[in-house]
């Protein structure tokens, strides 16, 4: 008798982009907001990193000089045009990038993906990579603000509040310079519009209704 064949398993992260990640335009046109509103503090002519660059919208709309984008899935790559390299590989892999030599590295809903040991990893290789004074910008889902969808994805293995991300990065031998704990609304599903203006009237309100994400920008000191 032949042994039975079982079916194989489908692999549930290489299907992350399908199911909950999927090219949005509406998302290359509020990044281009955000990235307006980053932009003080992205050095214009600095070299900058993007961790878990996605489609690349952050990269695409943000002002600097040498940019590098990282992810896993070389798909994702296709989006990001001649002016991005992209480095495909783990962010818990260490990066082909000299140390010293960035100016930025930023980080969208991406800490949450790994164990908190996993991020200090990951945060020790980013001090590395930045030059003195240089700036980690990281937005990030606001556990305390939306606890009850935060695990609607069901990659997040950490939950992370604004003041304890701050605290996190203090450990990890970052300077706070700005936080904002309601930054943006959740998700791109959230009832916010999407329109341009809307997203920039949006960011220019002292309280923001809807958020879900927050803000934090830290340095590398230069002692």
């Amino acid at each position: 008798m032949n042994p039975t064949v079982q079916p194989q398993a489908p692999d549930a992260l290489a299907a992350y982009h399908a199911v909950r990640f999927t090219p949005d335009a509406r998302r290359t046109a509020v990044w281009r907001v955000i990235a307006s509103y980053l932009q003080r503090w992205v050095e214009p002519t600095g070299a900058l990193l993007d961790l878990g660059a996605g489609y690349g919208e952050f990269s695409l709309s943000i002002q600097a000089g040498r940019k590098w984008a990282l992810d896993t899935n070389p798909v994702l790559a296709e989006y990001w045009g001649p002016a991005i390299q992209p480095i495909l590989q783990s962010a818990l892999e260490p990066l082909p990038i000299p140390s010293g030599s960035l100016s930025t590295v930023f980080a969208s809903n991406f800490f949450e993906h790994f164990t908190l040991e996993q991020g200090a990893q990951i945060l020790s290789e980013i001090r590395r990579v930045l030059k003195p004074g240089g700036r980690f910008i990281a937005v990030q889902p606001n556990f305390r603000l939306e606890p009850r969808r935060y695990f609607d994805d069901y990659t997040h293995r950490t939950p992370y509040t604004d003041g304890g991300f701050r605290d996190f990065l203090c450990a990890c031998g970052f300077e706070i310079v700005h936080s904002e704990p309601r930054f943006t609304p959740f998700t791109m599903k959230s009832r916010i519009p999407t329109g341009s203006w809307l997203v920039r009237l949006y960011l220019a309100l002292p309280w923001r209704p809807f958020a879900g994400q927050f803000l934090v920008v830290a340095e590398r000191p230069e002692r």
